[in-house]
């Protein structure tokens, strides 16, 4: 069984929306950060049933702790999410309302690799999870913004651009896929673009998803990538070549 299949299948013990791609590049990037020696604890907010977390959970040194937050006490299933890792805790409660949180802040204090953000989706809600995560973000650490790009929450993308647009903001987008977008410190951007430019489409490829790869710009403001399935099996591994050619496919 390949890391792909565990993965999907530890996922597939609890319902949520999270898709086969989704799956891919949390097991890919989490792994490529314990191959890589990033050190450093694990927040999601908006558990539900624990469907992400427990991609994640899987990904945890014994020597990391995962903080679970969400609305209700009574959505996660902790017994499932222990048999997978128990090292972690839970805060009942909504992400903006918790910014001040005495229990949050001393977790948060330590350092996160990997923030999943999967609550309200509400702009208030994003935009200060953003606002609270970003400080604790350690070198190559990873932050994850759900239902981005999703019609009906296009709150969210508004909402990230916003705090991105802040001339004091060290984050930036590097991969939009599958309604998620995928932000890195800018320091670490060519640690991750570089990675999935190189990595990512043989790996998603192999465990049967017929992705391609994608980036029309490469500016300053924005020069992420972006991970979406083939319309039909023949079209390119790289989106453009044949007008912009491979300009866009380099760091």
């Amino acid at each position: 069984m390949t890391a792909f299949e565990r993965a999907r299948q530890r996922a597939d013990r609890f319902e949520g929306m999270m898709g086969p791609i989704s799956i891919g590049l949390f097991e890919a990037f989490l792994e490529l950060q314990l191959k890589s020696g990033v050190h450093g604890n694990m927040v999601e907010y908006g558990v539900y049933r624990g469907r992400s977390a427990a991609v994640a959970l899987s990904k945890l040194r014994a020597s990391e702790r995962m903080m679970l937050v969400d609305a209700a006490v009574k959505y996660p299933e902790f017994v499932k999410l222990k048999s997978i890792n128990p090292n972690f805790d839970f805060i009942e409660g909504k992400s903006e309302q918790l910014v001040d949180d005495d229990r949050l802040r001393a977790f948060l204090e330590a350092g996160v690799r990997f923030s999943h953000h999967d609550a309200s989706h509400f702009y208030d809600n994003v935009a200060a999870e953003m606002a609270l995560m970003e400080p604790f973000i350690l070198p190559r650490g990873l932050m994850v913004l759900d239902d981005f790009g999703n019609p009906s929450y296009m709150q969210v993308v508004a909402a990230c651009f916003h705090h991105l647009a802040r001339t004091d903001c060290n984050l930036e987008v590097f991969l939009y896929a599958n309604n998620k977008a995928y932000l890195c410190r800018k320091e670490d951007f060519e640690f991750y673009a570089g990675f999935v430019l190189e990595k990512m489409l043989p790996r998603l490829h192999a465990v049967g998803l017929n992705v391609y790869l994608s980036r029309t710009d490469n500016n300053a403001r924005y020069r992420g990538f972006s991970i979406a399935l083939k319309s039909k099996a023949t079209d390119d591994d790289l989106y453009g070549l044949s007008f912009f050619g491979d300009r866009f496919y380099q760091l």
